[in-house]
């Protein structure tokens, strides 16, 4: 478990400071080059048969990305609006907040996933949470889904949507459609479409949260990208935290569906900073499999075991990540323990 603590004694080094035991020592630190909105985070990963690399979201095959201002923020210009996008139709997986009161676009997306086995786009608002906002709330989710599938002449069914922000307000929608052209203009494959991307979704974060890497199942490359916000009211399950993974894999929809969870419960579902749950916490995987490795459709092969340790290893870096960036925190600390461990990462 990963929880930032405020120990306002500890002199910093830095705009953070960090506590390890040595058990942390087979842990590998990497800051990514990222928009000079703000900073990119040093991200965490684990020791294991992966190479890091450049591009976050657009670095599996077929993604793009981009993340422009729209216009909803309450001040400043800093982005606020972002698209991932697929070019082909992508296995699709999500993890949503345990909250009873869950927002709009959570609502949207368990029956759209329910509804279909794939999508291609996922589009992310920073700004306003659309929580506790009513019928009115989930009809301004629809109008924005439909204006981003007419724009990218794909079905509604086929979009899914994440949002972060003031709960209790509404999407700004007049700005966010008038933004979309925008948006959809600016997708790219690049480095820059994904840290554009990145930048969009926070909020209260100091420093966005971006990875990828490459790793071999069945013999082939395949590549996993992610990318995630969140800084406070992070606490199990999950927090006021967003999330996008992709990958170029090939995998069945059960199979990926079980090994996000599985990757969920091993990362986001064990990092806290204060204690509070939120009602917006989404995490979209999209599985494109355009990287012609072997198709995986039994999590007893080792073809999935291999693409479950490198889900793992991303969703990981990205939640250490969100707790080294916790409001108001000095240090990240890993917590082992047997117990801990069987509770949640089942």
């Amino acid at each position: 478990m990963y929880e930032c603590l405020r120990f306002p004694a500890i002199p910093l080094q830095g705009p953070k400071s960090k506590l390890w035991s040595s058990a942390r020592m087979d842990f590998k630190c990497c800051v990514v080059s990222v928009s000079n909105v703000i900073p990119a985070a040093p991200i965490y990963l684990p020791e294991g048969p992966w190479t890091q690399i450049p591009g976050g979201v657009t670095a599996a095959q077929g993604f793009k990305a981009a993340g422009i201002y729209g216009g909803l923020r309450a001040k400043g210009d800093k982005p606020d609006l972002a698209l991932v996008t697929c070019d082909v139709d992508a296995t699709s997986a999500g993890s949503f907040t345990t909250n009873v009161v869950a927002a709009a676009p959570v609502l949207y997306c368990k029956n759209a996933l329910n509804i279909s086995e794939t999508a291609r786009a996922v589009l992310i608002n920073a700004g306003q949470a659309n929580a506790a906002t009513g019928d009115a709330g989930y009809q301004d989710v629809i109008e924005c889904v439909n204006a981003v599938a007419k724009l990218l002449k794909m079905g509604p069914e086929e979009v899914l949507i994440e949002s972060t922000g003031v709960i209790g307000h509404r999407i700004k929608k007049g700005a966010l459609l008038e933004s979309l052209p925008k948006l959809v203009n600016s997708l790219s494959s690049s480095v820059q479409g994904a840290d554009s991307a990145a930048v969009a979704i926070t909020t209260t974060d100091l420093v966005t949260k971006s990875v990828a890497v490459e790793s071999q199942v069945g013999g082939k490359t395949i590549t996993i990208g992610g990318m995630a916000k969140g800084s406070g009211m992070i606490h199990p399950n999950m927090a006021t935290m967003l999330g996008v993974i992709t990958t170029d894999a090939v995998v069945t929809s059960d199979v990926w569906r079980k090994m996000v969870q599985v990757a969920v419960n091993r990362s986001f579902n064990q990092i806290t900073v204060d204690g509070d749950t939120s009602t917006n916490d989404t995490v979209v995987a999209l599985a494109s499999g355009l990287s012609g490795s072997p198709r995986i459709s039994s999590l007893e092969s080792d073809e999935a075991m291999q693409l479950q340790a490198c889900l793992d290893a991303v969703m990981q870096g990205l939640a250490k990540s969100i707790a080294w960036d916790g409001e108001g925190a000095t240090c990240l600390i890993e917590l082992l323990g047997v117990a801990m461990k069987l509770k949640h990462q089942r």
